[in-house]
Order: structure tokens, then C-alpha cells, then sequence
């Protein structure tokens, strides 16, 4: 699947429009609404609608530190359908992203999630050719066998790169398209799904959490 990049204003003014309130529920068209908690780290912007489609692109800053554990909270993205059937697209493709790195440390990895009721699936022949450079290994898969089909994934993991703190890196700029197919036959009323992404910080990094984890545990049971 290929689509036209070409900006639509009046629906990039929309968006900054309704996106004035932390908490946002943004109309990107075609039967679609994406809810995200703050607009000051996430911008979603409308590119294309087509018979079949809808091709955006997504703009994320990470800025909170990873736990005891070594997780970075992940920043999603909420799609609803907020319209018929008939006149809904079944298709979101994400032509590129702008990920930003102000967590305080270095990541090393970079997995996307589709959290849903097993009607949204990343298409992997479709979305074969999207970039994730600086990672030179990206693969899809259902960790969760919800589809049992090849070309239905549930995640997209990224590693073999790094994006160091105060740097951004750039999913799908320059190649491929990341195409999400929903099963707008489910029988379900409004289809609802959430894109989820989290990055993992480097080695080093992870074995500081962990010892200081175990440092803190030892002193709260002396």
C-alpha cells in the first residue's frame, strides 16, 4: 500500500485546534479519533484520507526516566472509531514519526504494541519496507498468537542502535509506511485499539537500576 504525503491545512488547524487541553481527544477524519494524556509530549498530524486509508504522522518526546526495573513508562495513542462502518477507513498508516530521547539516558532498543481485542494488526507485507534506523534489526510478531496469521503482528521491536539522550531518531522517515488494519467487522460497536511505544535504555543503565534497586530493597529489610 502506498499513499499520497500531502498536508491537508484546514485539518492540521483543526488538530491544533481541539489539542488546546492536556487530556485530548483529536478528529483526524475518516471515521477516526486518536486520545492521547499530553499534548505538550505527542502531536498526531493528518497527511492524507483516502477511500481506504488514513496516513498520519505521529510526533513523541519521552522525558521520564526508567523505573527500578529498567521500564520507561510507554506513551500511547488511543484510535477510536467515532463513526458507521460504512464510513470508516479500515486502515491507519503511519507514514513517518519523530521520537525524542530527553529520558536522561541512552536506549539501545525500541518496541511498538497494538493493544486491542485482537481486531487492529500491524500488516507485515505492507509495512515490510519501514524504516527504523538508527536499529539496523526490526521484526514484527504476536507474541500473543492472537491472530495466528503471518501477516497479522501484534508488535514491532527495534534493536542493534542507539538513540542517545537528547537525540531523536526518525521511524519510517524516508522508507516504508507502517500500515495498521483494523477489523471494522468484528461485530463490536466502535472499534477501539491503543498503539503503544517504549523504549529500552542501554545496558549500563540497566545494571545501575538494578543495583540500586537491590541497594534500597537490603535497606528497607535491615
Amino acid at each position: 500500500m502506498k499513499t499520497f504525503r500531502f498536508i491537508t491545512a484546514c485539518v492540521a488547524v483543526g488538530l491544533i485546534a481541539n489539542a488546546a487541553q492536556a487530556g485530548v481527544s483529536v478528529n483526524l477524519g475518516g471515521g477516526w479519533q486518536a486520545s492521547f494524556a499530553d499534548e505538550t509530549l505527542v502531536s498526531v498530524v493528518v497527511d492524507s484520507i483516502g477511500s481506504d486509508y488514513i496516513a498520519i504522522e505521529i510526533s513523541k518526546d519521552f522525558t521520564q526516566p526508567p523505573n527500578e526495573a529498567g521500564i520507561f513508562p510507554g506513551i500511547d495513542i488511543t484510535f477510536t472509531q467515532v463513526a458507521g462502518d460504512a464510513v470508516t477507513v479500515p486502515n491507519i498508516v503511519i507514514l513517518d514519526e519523530s521520537v525524542t530521547n530527553l529520558t536522561g539516558t541512552d536506549w539501545t532498543d525500541y518496541h511498538m504494541n497494538l493493544l486491542s481485542d485482537g481486531i487492529a494488526w500491524f500488516d507485515v507485507a505492507d509495512s515490510a519496507g519501514f524504516s527504523m534506523l538508527p536499529f539496523a534489526f526490526s521484526s514484527f510478531s504476536d507474541p500473543g498468537n492472537v491472530f495466528g496469521d503471518p501477516n497479522k503482528a501484534t508488535a514491532l521491536d527495534a534493536v542493534g542502535g542507539v538513540v542517545f539522550n537528547n537525540a531523536s531518531f526518525f521511524p519510517g522517515a524516508g522508507n516504508g509506511e507502517l500500515v495498521i488494519s483494523v477489523d471494522l467487522a468484528s461485530g463490536k460497536d466502535g472499534a477501539s485499539f491503543v498503539l503503544e511505544q517504549i523504549p529500552t535504555p542501554e545496558p549500563a543503565t540497566l545494571a545501575l537500576l538494578a543495583m540500586g534497586g537491590l541497594l534500597l530493597r537490603r535497606r528497607r529489610t535491615a
